[in-house]
């Protein structure tokens, strides 16, 4: 599974696979020398609290409080507080699916149609729910890409949508 991970500004590409019981992770950036580091680390973890972990990584012992917040995740390491954005390539493809085309809201991943929140004639405001899309196990709600009316909704709960379907239609 890859993720879009961002710390202090500096975002990267994390790519975490599973090995037996444990977690590989691992990312490449390029330095300020212009050359390409890479990483990599085992990762044994356990979370005995919805808001704790405990961390083995190569080896080495670690305790981390973590809280979600609005931009991801509030990280608490050896009294230190870091700010850490991390965004899911797959719920990144269905938001861009539903802001790249106006006021049409479409997907970029096949899935199933969950809940419709609104109907043709719906005022609404951007930002707004419209829809709920289940891909790869997850819910995702679309969102409405800008001010204005629903003109059309193209389809119905709980059936299966491909891959650029589209699903609403919002009028400016």
């Amino acid at each position: 599974m890859k993720y879009e991970i961002t710390i202090r500004e500096v975002t990267r590409l994390v790519t975490v696979e599973v090995e037996g019981a444990m977690h590989r992770v691992s990312w490449s950036e390029t330095g300020e020398d212009g050359a390409v580091v890479e990483e990599s680390h085992l990762v044994d973890l356990l979370r005995p609290s919805p808001e704790a972990f405990q961390m083995l990584i190569d080896g080495q012992s670690w305790e981390a409080g973590c809280v979600a917040s609005e931009e991801g995740y509030l990280v608490d390491v050896v009294g230190v507080t870091t700010a850490v954005g991390v965004i899911d390539p797959r719920r990144k493809a269905l938001r861009l699916g539903a802001a790249s085309a106006g006021g049409m809201v479409a997907t970029q991943m096949p899935g199933r149609v969950v809940r419709i929140l609104v109907q043709a004639g719906d005022v609404v405001r951007k930002g707004q729910p419209l829809i709920v899309i289940e891909a790869m196990k997850m819910e995702n709600e679309m969102k409405s890409p800008i001010d204005g009316t629903v003109g059309e909704v193209y389809v119905s709960e709980a059936t299966a949508v491909d891959s650029g379907a589209r699903l609403i239609r919002v009028d400016a």
